[in-house]
């Protein structure tokens, strides 16, 4: 019997109801106009605000618009009394752009753009981009905010571009003398979910990404783009690529010149048809001193290069404990690979069509992660 029942129950129950889609940032027709008048700052969408806290009487309103390669904000803060202290945070994340992906927060007060924190700003060369307009008046103030696409965190490579905008104040002249804390997501997300940019920000980049990419990020110079397995394998740069200009671009400051670790790895090889593969070594060297520590390793990746784009075709380690240093690398003209390590052993790799497979006794395996795309 309660066999019967539990069948007939898994049968007769509702489905669960789809997703409601994304509400889409209205695209603008002109640019607006930046002065924290929000009347040119159309079409836009109003997001649904919380209740405002209880002990101030502060609130926030929160809308958007699109124009170009351009995310505008304006928001309106109601405050009976403004003070230098106070401060507004907008948060910004894709939350479908990869697990290793993270938000930018951006610090604004009445006197406009203020400078991010360190640990959860942008780069500071996004920072720079952003710009804002303030208007203040006897009932609080108003900012107008101007995010180019440069200073926008990690986006989606393929999927839709939901985004979550979220933003924060801190009120420090509440009744009670402590500072109290508004916020447009009080849930840690927007009310109803997040908003979707238009389509028209990934076409007027022109960027032509492999299919295994999930997210694109904007460097300075440039686009990286990682891959499902959170590892960089794509990028397209401003400017035709040098091995030293690529290493900037995939890995900036945690791009490690090779002899400084006294590695043999070449900065550039040449494939048999003359196709250029630059190397990018990053990671943590595990030698100090006269000891090794097992916890670190440098890897090294390589990357056919063509003009002002790179993919990746191998990423292997390139000092370890285990292995010790990388210190031969042959690259025969029949797409073969070896690469010798100090502590005797040797790596076999066959080119295949894109990328390098590893091959151990005449049988090919595949890499830990490489790119299958052509150039």
């Amino acid at each position: 019997m309660f066999l019967t029942l539990l069948v007939i129950t898994t049968l007769t129950a509702k489905p669960p109801a789809p997703k409601q889609a994304n509400l889409p940032v209205p695209v603008m027709v002109k640019e607006p106009k930046l002065d924290g008048d929000f009347k040119d700052l159309s079409p836009s969408i109003d997001f649904k605000m919380p209740e405002s806290a209880e002990g101030s009487s502060a609130s926030i309103k929160l809308k958007s618009a699109f124009r170009k390669d351009t995310l505008y904000l304006g928001l309106s803060i109601a405050d009976d009394i403004v003070i230098d202290a106070d401060q507004l945070e907008v948060s910004l994340y894709f939350p479908d752009s990869g697990t290793t992906s993270r938000g930018f927060v951006y610090r604004f007060g009445k006197d406009g753009v203020r400078s991010p924190s360190v640990e959860a700003g942008p780069p500071p060369f996004a920072a720079k981009l952003v710009k804002a307009a303030v208007k203040s008046d006897a009932q609080g103030w108003s900012l107008e905010v101007a995010l180019p696409l440069r200073a926008l965190p990690r986006f989606q490579a393929n999927k839709p571009l939901a985004i979550s905008i979220c933003a924060d104040y801190a009120d420090l002249d509440s009744p009670a003398g402590e500072a109290v804390k508004l916020t447009t997501c009080p849930s840690g997300d927007m009310l109803g979910g997040p908003t979707r940019l238009p389509e028209e920000l990934r076409k007027n980049l022109k960027l032509a990404p492999p299919a295994n990419v999930e997210g694109i990020e904007a460097r300075e110079g440039g686009f990286v783009g990682f891959s499902r397995l959170h590892w960089p394998t794509w990028a397209q740069a401003d400017a035709a690529l040098t091995p030293e200009a690529l290493g900037q671009l995939i890995a900036g400051a945690a791009a490690i010149e090779p002899s400084a670790v006294a590695s043999a790895l070449p900065r550039e090889l040449k494939l048999a048809d003359n196709r250029p593969l630059f190397t990018v070594l990053t990671g943590k060297n595990p030698f100090v001193k006269d000891r090794c520590d097992a916890a670190n390793e440098l890897r090294m990746q390589f990357f056919l290069v063509k003009n002002t784009v790179a993919i990746s075709v191998l990423e292997w380690p390139a000092v370890t404990c285990a292995l010790g240093r990388a210190m031969r690398f042959d690259l025969g003209e029949e797409g073969t690979l070896v690469i010798g390590y100090t502590n005797g052993a040797t790596q076999h790799f066959v080119w295949s069509d894109d990328h390098f497979e590893r091959s151990e006794l005449g049988v090919v395996l595949p890499t830990s992660s490489f790119q299958r795309s052509t150039m």
